[in-house]
């Protein structure tokens, strides 16, 4: 059995990650190959996911997880960006160098770049990506394609991956009633059901904003709010501040931390509309066919929305309460969304990804 190693934001509680590591297990086991994953909570990561796990921060376990490796995964997120933190980049770039002096195979697969402000951080991505052990860079979107090429990257290197996640499935349909049923009550046949996913950005509080967004769409549309934290607990914290915040904190549900992400696939498939900030979240919408609303905090989730034919309603700077309620509105008038064939788009390029990382290893 041939052995695959991810490197990635994995062990963090971030729905959106984690559900690379479920997908990518899951498609992996039947294959005949075994996944192993570098995580921050390594124990958790392979009850839940059944894999293969090291603690990411302890060389010594990177070093043992490199040497056991057929092949080198790098993906998914936005690895290669120096806006959150200087220091991921040289982690990133790290492991792959590392897999490198041992002689591995690397791969690039299912991430966004850039941005990259510091010169000499573009300098030694083109250098380590550049060297013939990475096989190839796949990237999940347009914005990220032309910002490798723009960096340096080789073009012959480069591919469309699109995102692992496209490639998942929800659980049954009695699972998912069961979701619903327990956790958003009493809920009323001509009610509807709004998701949103919120995040903090730098310093920017938007609470107020939200609230009166939320606020709107259940004064108008006789709707319930249902949110969805992608990443635990920070999601969660500010999602509890707007509901405090709202007038109709009784319409509101808060989606509990203890589901796996296809779970929370197959929940906010029962949404009448998807409000998202979380990259992510927007991907689980579209992939449900829900009609879904994004607001931009980063050129990432522009790139999508892009994808998708579609824009951001508004960015986080200027959160717009009543453009936002107008679109809830048009969408649950207009009912359906076009997003099957964009999606199946989607999937075939993720499944292509994947035949190439196998094929680099058979």
């Amino acid at each position: 059995m041939k052995n695959i190693l991810i490197s990635g934001y994995y062990g963090f509680n971030n729905t959106g990650d984690e559900a690379m590591i479920e997908t990518m297990a899951t498609l992996l086991a039947k294959r005949d190959c075994s996944l192993t994953v570098l995580s921050s909570n390594p124990d958790k990561t392979k009850e839940l996911y059944n894999v293969h796990a090291y603690d990411r921060y302890k060389l010594k376990e990177i070093t043992k997880a490199i040497k056991k490796a057929d092949l080198v995964i790098s993906g998914g997120g936005t690895l290669f960006q120096d806006i959150t933190s200087k220091k991921s980049i040289w982690y990133y770039l790290g492991i792959i160098k590392l897999a490198q002096l041992y002689r591995k195979k690397v791969v690039v697969a299912y991430q966004g770049m850039g941005p990259i402000d510091t010169k000499f951080y573009r300098r030694m991505t083109k250098g380590i990506l550049n060297k013939k052990s990475v096989k190839f860079v796949g990237m999940r979107d347009n914005q990220a394609i032309e910002y490798a090429k723009k960096i340096g990257i080789k073009e012959n290197k480069i591919v469309f991956s699109s995102d692992m996640i496209f490639m998942m499935k929800p659980p049954a349909k009695e699972r998912i009633d069961k979701i619903i049923n327990d956790n958003v009550l009493n809920l009323q046949d001509n009610e509807k059901l709004i998701g949103i996913s919120v995040r903090e950005w730098k310093d920017k509080d938007r609470t107020d904003k939200l609230a009166e967004t939320c606020d709107l769409i259940v004064e108008r549309y006789n709707a319930r709010i249902v949110f969805f934290p992608f990443h635990k607990p920070k999601d969660a914290e500010i999602s509890k501040i707007i509901m405090h915040k709202m007038k109709h904190e009784d319409k509101c549900t808060l989606m509990p931390n203890r589901y796996l992400p296809s779970e929370i696939l197959g929940a906010m498939g029962r949404m009448n509309v998807n409000i998202g900030v979380r990259l992510h979240s927007l991907i689980f919408s579209s992939i449900s066919n829900v009609p879904t609303i994004g607001i931009s905090y980063d050129p990432k989730v522009d790139g999508f929305m892009d994808m998708l034919d579609s824009n951001a309603v508004c960015t986080y700077e200027e959160i717009d309460s009543k453009k936002i309620a107008d679109e809830v509105g048009r969408m649950l008038q207009e009912g359906n969304c076009n997003y099957e064939e964009k999606i199946k788009e989607f999937k075939e390029a993720g499944e292509a990804t994947l035949e190439r990382i196998i094929a680099e290893i058979s």
